[in-house]
């Protein structure tokens, strides 16, 4: 298995700008089919040792009350994220 870096797995999920402990950036998704919109949200600013990283259906970057949800293709309708785990790295990435 390969290690991937912070850096890397961003690039990954398309932030190609960088990003700074306190920051929070979204990428917007238009899906080609109704209810199939999302948005990325890239945030350092909750935890500055962690990065999350989370999916949210539509293009608000909130996520959506639970009764809209249905309105959103079924990957989307619970809570997608990952966070990366930064206190073991020197500056931050």
């Amino acid at each position: 298995m390969t290690a991937v870096t912070a850096e890397d797995f961003l690039k990954k999920t398309g932030m190609e700008e960088p990003m700074a402990p306190g920051m929070i950036k979204y990428r917007y998704i238009t899906g080609n089919k109704e209810g199939g919109s999302y948005t990325v949200v890239y945030d350092w600013r909750s935890n500055p040792d962690k990065i999350r990283v989370e999916v949210r259906p539509g293009l608000t970057g909130k996520m959506p009350p639970k009764e809209e949800l249905k309105n959103y293709a079924v990957w989307l309708q619970s809570r997608n994220f990952l966070e990366l785990d930064l206190s073991d790295v020197k500056g931050h990435a």
